[in-house]
């Protein structure tokens, strides 16, 4: 599988770039933006989360990573202070009691190993829409010393820019309508990596597809194997998988492996993998004999391949 970078910032992106995931879940909906990375006298990582209940009530929570030379825990009930550009503040608790599933090892920076140190925040809209007003500093408690602070002041609102893009993100995604409980086929952890495998789905009576997630703790580096199976055909080694996504734009793929009738596997980049889920025309696949040709129409190809992905991301460490 190929690599790929594990923060993005949703200034600029796509309404399908911009979220992480959007799905049902045993009768809630969940939905979270991509995390966006906020540089400044320290590093911060951000990611805003919504559930919404049955009476469609929304419960916020913000995770937010800080970037250090050294690993701590952060203590429950630990506060963060947002202070507005308006001049208002606003005091949230850490929630988190779990240990951190984030690069626990540390990460190789350019002079240094980094780690990163969480908190998770839940927030009444109320609060959370002054924050995306404007932020002009951030208090993080830490631990409980008189040093036990990372404060960091902002002179043109990167803290205050990146929440409000990440709450539109969350506030204009579509309704999921299909629960995605059930289509985890296996999970395996090793030394903080993660490996999941959904179990496969038929998009139609030509081809199915099911998904893997890795998660690489050394780099925190996460990407997906899309997997498909095809009926009567045998995709060689190395032979082109074309996708056309619904928007005229072309991915190249390739079988990665030399793979029993009927079977290929694809390395998409995650780029790629999330203009998939956007919607998807037309796959053209290289076998042995003719080329495979698969049309698709209402977004039959992106819907179960937007059930599978949003099935991984109920366990990914991202």
């Amino acid at each position: 599988m190929m690599l790929a970078f594990a923060a993005c910032c949703c200034l600029g992106l796509s309404a399908q770039e911009s979220l992480r995931y959007n799905y049902v879940r045993n009768g809630y909906t969940y939905t979270a933006a991509e995390r966006s990375r906020i540089d400044g006298t320290t590093t911060l990582y951000v990611k805003l989360s919504r559930v919404l209940f049955s009476d469609g009530q929304p419960v916020y929570k913000l995770r937010l990573d800080v970037e250090d030379s050294a690993p701590w825990k952060m203590p429950k009930n630990a506060p963060l202070t947002i202070t507005t550009t308006a001049g208002r503040t606003v005091i949230v608790k850490n929630s988190a009691s779990e240990p951190n599933r984030v690069a626990p090892d540390g990460i190789q920076g350019e002079k240094s190993r980094l780690w990163w140190n969480y908190g998770e925040y839940y927030l009444e809209e109320a609060d959370l829409k002054k924050i995306a007003a404007g932020v002009s500093a951030v208090d993080i408690t830490k631990r409980w010393s008189s040093d036990g602070a990372v404060k960091v002041a902002y002179k043109n609102n990167e803290f205050g820019a990146a929440v409000a893009a990440q709450y539109d993100a969350i506030r204009q995604a579509p309704a999921p309508v299909s629960d995605v409980s059930g289509l985890l086929r296996s999970l395996q952890d090793r030394g903080g990596s993660r490996l999941a495998e959904t179990n496969a789905l038929d998009v139609n009576d030509a081809v199915g597809i099911s998904l893997v997630y890795f998660y690489y703790a050394e780099h925190n580096t996460e990407g997906y194997d899309l997997n498909f199976y095809f009926k009567g055909v045998t995709v060689p080694y190395g032979a082109s998988v074309t996708v056309e996504t619904a928007d005229g734009n072309r991915i190249e793929l390739h079988q990665e492996k030399d793979l029993a009738a009927g079977r290929a596997i694809c390395y998409p980049e995650n780029a790629d993998l999330k203009k998939m889920l956007a919607g998807v025309r037309k796959i053209t696949v290289q076998t042995t004999g003719d080329p495979l040709e698969l049309n698709f129409s209402d977004a039959a190809f992106s819907k179960v391949l937007n059930r599978l992905y949003n099935a991984l991301q109920t366990i990914a460490i991202l």
